[in-house]
């Protein structure tokens, strides 16, 4: 069925994914501070968000590039050197004989390679927003957050957050000793934000 589709069609199908994926990973992350995201986000910050996130994210763009490998390896690679080995004797010694089965359903190997991709990266990107909500659900309520950003209002006035996220119109943050996360509109509010170096 893939094979079929145009490079335009591909493209269509990659730009929904990353829209569903945003939308979906932001809604669960925001959903557990009480805030509903789908009320301050645009197409763009949903698109845009899944690949913010894997390059901000040294720990899980490794992950996610160390399981394309990966993949590649066992679906593209692992097939052709059993295909070239089959009949050598040392490599029967290590496995059995191959019984084809013509009743299965074939795949096709670069379609079940990028399916395998991208179906690891919605549960990847999903799971990681899933434990970041709920740890800081967990630190709101515990009142655990320390201010890391400064924002300064378009009237001069100062206020010590933490940020919690930001899209293209709106900064996430809660005061220090609160616990409700407050969206507040960059564009008409905020002149400047700036990051607060941490205490030794």
């Amino acid at each position: 069925m893939l094979k079929k589709l145009s490079f335009q069609e591909y493209l269509s199908l990659g730009y929904l994914f990353l829209i569903v994926l945003g939308l979906v990973s932001e809604a669960i992350f925001y959903g557990f501070l009480g805030i509903n995201y789908l009320e301050y986000v645009s197409i763009l910050d949903a698109l845009f968000s899944p690949i913010s996130l894997l390059i901000n994210n040294k720990l899980l763009f490794g992950a996610f590039i160390l399981f394309i490998v990966l993949t590649y390896f066992f679906v593209l690679r692992l097939p052709k050197i059993h295909k070239k080995n089959k009949d050598k004797k040392w490599y029967r010694k290590l496995y059995k004989e191959e019984r084809e089965n013509t009743k299965g359903i074939r795949v096709n190997k670069k379609s079940g390679f990028v399916f395998v991709v991208l179906y690891f990266l919605f549960a990847l990107l999903l799971g990681f927003r899933l434990g970041a909500g709920l740890n800081y659900k967990k630190k709101l309520t515990n009142f655990k957050f320390k201010n890391d950003c400064l924002l300064v209002f378009k009237d001069n006035s100062k206020l010590k957050v933490k940020k919690i996220g930001q899209n293209s119109a709106y900064i996430f943050y809660v005061e220090e000793k609160d616990s409700v996360v407050t969206a507040t509109p960059i564009l008409d509010n905020i002149k400047q934000i700036k990051r607060i170096k941490k205490e030794k």
